[in-house]
């Protein structure tokens, strides 16, 4: 007896629409993307910027498409994410100490914007490259036309009254003009000064050398130290020994490994103890260092080198020639002034 007997039977076929496979949800795309940088060796601290950046733009989508899948993504949504992000989102919303800027202020810098597209484009080439999306949204994504880095470092006399401002008999401000003058004197960014180790400082040959796992582009780093800023460090970690075991150079006066927001937030002080009348940041002092050391006829090579930079054209935008020097290096090598002599 056939089995099909009174059953409904299929012979020929006839094709439906793409039913579509199953696909990931924002956090479920971010985690892919996570553990694809980790597998390439990414830093870290690296990863956590993506983390952050996509965590803000998932946050965004959830407010106003609900809960999406990531096929859900467009690039017409993008854009419109990215000019929400620099005409109205909330200034410093969620900081901690909101309260000390200006309240009123909408919208992000082109500069800060431009971290956000850059996460993105990252984020969404990966999942085209490995096959999880189909289309790229990312494709015809630009990135916002900024200024060029104008930070001004500071005139010689602003600069001696900012390292006038930390009271030396206080331990901790004592330990914040120490940083002063070491990056004043090598150019090294804040994040490098605060996981400075003792063992990373070698006092014979008055240098540190930074291991490849500390720069941002992998290669190690020897940075030359004057007598006066090896002294200080030498003496520093002395008087640290004294009270703490610990493998850091700088550290709090309790003995943990010294962070960014806390020196940030020194040189807030001492920027109004000082009456500066401007911003101030170690990112500054490190402009200060890369200008100065290029007016004082160091190579844009050495320089370059000194500071870490994979690119020589991120060093030029750290040398801001000051208007004096403009006018003495004119003076000196002005053709009309040759053909008068």
């Amino acid at each position: 007896m056939d089995k099909r007997m009174g059953r409904k039977t299929i012979s020929a076929r006839k094709s439906t629409v793409d039913v579509g496979l199953p696909t990931y949800s924002l956090e479920e795309a971010l985690d892919f993307v996570v553990q694809v940088k980790r597998a390439n060796n990414l830093k870290e601290r690296t990863i956590e910027g993506y983390i952050q950046n996509m965590g803000y733009f998932n946050e965004w989508v959830a407010e106003r498409y609900g809960d999406i899948s990531i096929d859900g993504v467009t690039a017409a949504m993008l854009r419109e994410y990215v000019l929400w992000c620099a005409n109205d989102k909330e200034f410093y919303a969620g900081h901690p100490f909101k309260a000390d800027y200006d309240k009123e202020r909408k919208g992000l810098s082109p500069a800060s914007v431009n971290v956000r597209i850059r996460v993105l484009k990252t984020f969404f080439n990966v999942l085209y490259d490995e096959d999880v999306i189909n289309r790229n949204p990312v494709a015809n994504l630009s990135l916002m036309r900024q200024d060029v880095d104008t930070v001004m470092p500071l005139t010689e006399d602003e600069l001696r009254r900012f390292m006038k401002a930390p009271d030396q008999r206080q331990w901790a401000q004592w330990r914040d003009y120490i940083i002063m003058t070491l990056i004043l004197d090598c150019g090294m960014r804040l994040g490098e000064v605060c996981a400075l180790e003792k063992s990373e400082v070698d006092y014979v040959k008055k240098q540190i050398v930074l291991p490849a796992v500390k720069n941002k582009n992998r290669k190690s780093r020897i940075l030359p130290l004057s007598t006066t800023t090896i002294r200080l460090l030498k003496q520093l970690s002395t008087e640290t020994a004294e009270h703490f075991d610990t493998p850091y150079l700088f550290t709090t006066n309790y003995g943990q490994q010294l962070s960014e927001k806390t020196i940030q937030k020194s040189f807030d002080k001492y920027a109004e103890k000082a009456k500066l009348e401007r911003s101030m940041s170690p990112h500054v002092l490190r402009h200060n260092f890369a200008t100065m050391a290029a007016e004082n006829g160091m190579s844009i090579f050495h320089l370059q080198k000194l500071m870490g930079h994979a690119d020589i054209a991120t060093t030029r935008k750290y040398v801001q020639i000051s208007e004096g020097s403009l006018v003495d290096e004119h003076r000196k090598h002005s053709p009309l002034s040759r053909l008068r002599k």
